[in-house]
């Protein structure tokens, strides 16, 4: 018996640890919620879940004042009140406080539903109970925030931020710091709080968004402030910090190399492009940030939102000539002809160099399988710019990628309108030999008829030889017959 009861007591021994270690991770695993609420006649309850069985809540209406040492109260405005309620694995205990007509304090203490002895029990136990409530709620905050100040400045006011668990409350103390006349280094120290203690990212863009002009006054502070966005979770949120960024006029072309690198971390591929438009509304980009912006672009998936802003980029005056390969390279990764198509007419409203102009016609064939987009570029490329030697010779190999013979022509024709000089006519005639329909050949060589009267031999002889490939003897006799 005494064997078996040792094996019993041993066991639940066990037992109590196994629940004691239940209970444990439980209240762990909770996280701290709080919830406040103000009525319409100035009351404010705020209701505060540590965790299973450690809760509290608070009631207050008016003006409440604090000891130095947040011990204590000792003032509440006239009408006024404070309640704090608070339950721990079955312990409820609760302090009342109220001003009498001359304003003294009267201050309750109970135990369960009885009354106890406030100074000898309650002011204890408010003294412990104070410093979570200000440091868990707003209660006080800006006469808080002022005494703590006037102590020791912004280090003592963030020291006192990082004993708090609450992002709100967190956030409320940084608000009413930034209303100090704060030097450099204190904003760069209010920075690294919000980037490193701030969890939330709504709190975090509040504060970055309604103060950018506080932070963005030097260099070093800009930094700061950029790296403290680069900690934003939430695209929507980055977006909108930056975007007020890129509002500040004084912010340097150094400084934008590093929002470029924050926006490039943006995963959404509409916030992505919409800040990358926003940059080139509002800013004049140099030629190496205007590449930083348009490689941005790279990486973002979606063709819609990268032509978007490839197209706003193409459509700012003065677009620097060094830009343009790295633009066009941008396209390599899109998939959609018609959002390609749609970048390179935008790309053609402007007049090209002769190696831009020639990768452009490069990446015609290689990037686009549409026959009616290929055709529909060669046709404004025939219709806009000037053609070189090598150009032409790229336009050539494009026209080649076309399989519709229908389109070929229909390039071809255009392609007649422009002035050529004897070489260059003669590789254009010799390219038809690419058209299969003899219908088609024939249409293409008779759009350059006329030019080719008026042109030397070899010309003549080149379009001779082109005819020949045609098949039909209506049609040759007609291609031939068109020059005589």
């Amino acid at each position: 018996m005494i064997h078996l009861s040792k094996i019993i007591a041993s066991f639940l021994i066990k037992l109590v640890l196994v629940l004691l270690l239940i209970s444990s991770t439980a209240v762990s695993g909770q996280k701290r919620s709080t919830s406040v609420n103000i009525s319409s006649n100035g009351k404010t309850t705020v209701s505060v879940k540590n965790g299973f069985g450690n809760n509290f809540s608070l009631e207050y209406k008016g003006e409440i004042t604090l000891s130095d040492d947040d011990t204590d109260v000792i003032s509440i405005s006239d009408n006024g009140y404070m309640e704090i309620k608070k339950s721990a694995f079955g312990s409820r205990r609760r302090i009342f406080i109220e001003p009498d007509n001359s304003g003294h304090l009267i201050k309750k203490y109970y135990v369960g539903g009885s009354q106890k002895n406030f100074d000898s029990e309650g002011r204890k136990w408010l003294s412990e109970i104070l410093l979570e409530v200000v440091r868990t709620t707003t209660l006080g905050a800006e006469k808080r925030v002022n005494r703590i100040y006037k102590q020791g400045g912004s280090y003592k006011v963030l020291k006192e931020v990082g004993y708090m668990s609450s992002n709100h409350v967190k956030a409320r103390y940084i608000k009413l710091l930034l209303e100090k006349d704060l030097k450099d280094k204190d904003l760069i120290s209010v920075l690294n709080t919000v980037g490193n203690d701030i969890d939330s990212d709504h709190h975090r863009a509040s504060i970055l968004k309604n103060n950018a002009k506080r932070f963005l006054t030097s260099d070093a502070a800009t930094s700061a402030y950029i790296k403290a966005t680069g900690e934003i979770d939430s695209d929507h949120h980055k977006a909108e910090v930056l975007k007020k960024s890129i509002y500040n006029s004084d912010i340097s072309d150094t400084q934008m190399k590093v929002l470029f690198t924050i926006i490039n971390d943006i995963d959404s591929d509409h916030h992505k492009a919409s800040v990358l438009k926003e940059v080139l509304n509002r800013r004049k980009l140099n030629a190496e940030n205007m590449k930083l912006l348009v490689n941005t672009s790279k990486n973002i998936d979606s063709d819609h939102h990268k032509a978007s802003v490839l197209k706003k980029a193409l459509s700012m005056n003065d677009l620097p000539e060094s830009v343009y390969n790295t633009l066009l390279s941008s396209i390599g990764n899109m998939d959609s002809d018609h959002h390609i198509a749609s970048v390179f007419s935008e790309i053609l409203r402007n007049k090209m160099d002769e190696s831009s102009l020639a990768y452009l016609l490069d990446l015609v064939g290689d990037t686009m399988d549409s026959d009616y987009h290929q055709a529909n570029i060669l046709k404004q490329v025939a219709g806009k710019q000037n053609i070189s030697d090598n150009a032409l010779d790229n336009y050539l190999a494009a026209l080649r990628e076309i399989d519709s013979d229908a389109h070929q022509a229909s390039t071809f024709k255009e392609l007649s309108r422009k002035d050529f000089e004897s070489p260059q006519l003669i590789k254009i005639l010799s390219a038809t030999n690419n058209i299969d329909s003899d219908h088609h050949k024939a249409e293409s060589l008779l759009s350059f008829a006329a030019k080719v009267r008026s042109s030397e031999n070899d010309v003549k002889d080149a379009y001779t030889g082109a005819c020949k490939y045609i098949s039909s003897s209506t049609h040759f006799g007609r291609t031939l017959k068109a020059i005589q």
